[in-house]
């Protein structure tokens, strides 16, 4: 008895002991009030740290390795939460020597497993958002239908082309663009070709696509499908994208995203 009583002691004292010692990581915030999990981490993330992570957070986890490095976000979400963190401080031009391998590799880790939620989830996470009650929950709703390629929530929330496709049957103007990354500029004029039956080869759309459930490509597709509005919206898209240096290749997303690493 007495021996248990010391190792149950000496357990306790190691407990205390590990509360007591100092935060390594000043970046890391909580996930959520009720998920202790930071968004940033300086060893080899474990799957254990993105299980159950809303898309929310798995790209507050993403782009946190690009804050640091003091990379600028044109999505107003982003860049609302990153301004409010002591330690942002966005450069004209990203210092990608900030970028360690451990974080280029973390980040491939995060977007790999961002890629690999099925459609059957993020279709049961829609249903979850029908009615969100709080900002975060808006912010996933709108992450679900960008991913769906459907939206679910009330017209009144003014969803983007690129979560409600039917926008697109439209004429879009470049106001309506002004948050958009270069990455969803990219996937926003490819959607265009989806809705008429595209295939894609390019390993970062097709892994975008799959979870789309109206796409269905047709290999006899041909750019006679387009319509004048969807050439009229390519362009306008396409005139964003020269203007902050041009359409990304599948290379630069690969290279630069970590697939769909950084927003």
């Amino acid at each position: 008895m007495l021996k248990k009583l010391s190792v149950i002691f000496a357990l306790s004292l190691c407990v205390a002991f590990a509360a007591a010692l100092p935060r390594t990581n000043t970046h890391a915030r909580p996930a959520s009030a009720d998920d202790p999990r930071p968004f940033y981490y300086t060893r080899e993330i474990k799957p254990e740290d993105l299980y159950d992570r809303s898309l929310r957070e798995l790209q507050l986890m993403r782009n946190t390795i690009f804050a640091r490095a003091g990379n600028k976000f044109r999505k107003k979400w982003l860049n609302d939460y990153f301004s409010a963190q002591p330690w942002y401080h966005p450069l004209d031009q990203m210092d990608e020597s900030k970028l360690t391998a451990l974080d280029r590799k973390n980040a491939e880790i995060i977007a790999t497993f961002d890629a690999g939620i099925t459609r059957e989830q993020l279709m049961a996470r829609q249903g979850e958002l029908v009615s969100p009650k709080t900002p975060e929950d808006k912010i996933e709703m709108r992450l679900v239908a960008i991913r769906l390629g459907k939206w679910a929530g009330s017209d009144e929330d003014q969803p983007t082309a690129l979560e409600d496709p039917t926008l697109l049957d439209k004429q879009l103007t470049v106001d309506q663009l002004k948050d958009f990354s270069r990455r969803d500029l990219r996937l926003l004029r490819n959607l265009i070709y989806a809705r008429r039956g595209r295939p894609f080869h390019s390993d970062v759309l097709k892994s975008y696509f799959q979870a789309v459930e109206w796409y269905k490509p047709d290999p006899k597709y041909t750019d006679a499908r387009l319509t004048a509005i969807d050439k009229r919206n390519i362009n306008v898209i396409l005139s964003v994208e020269n203007q902050l240096g041009g359409p990304l290749t599948d290379y630069q997303n690969k290279k630069e995203d970590g697939w769909f690493a950084r927003a």
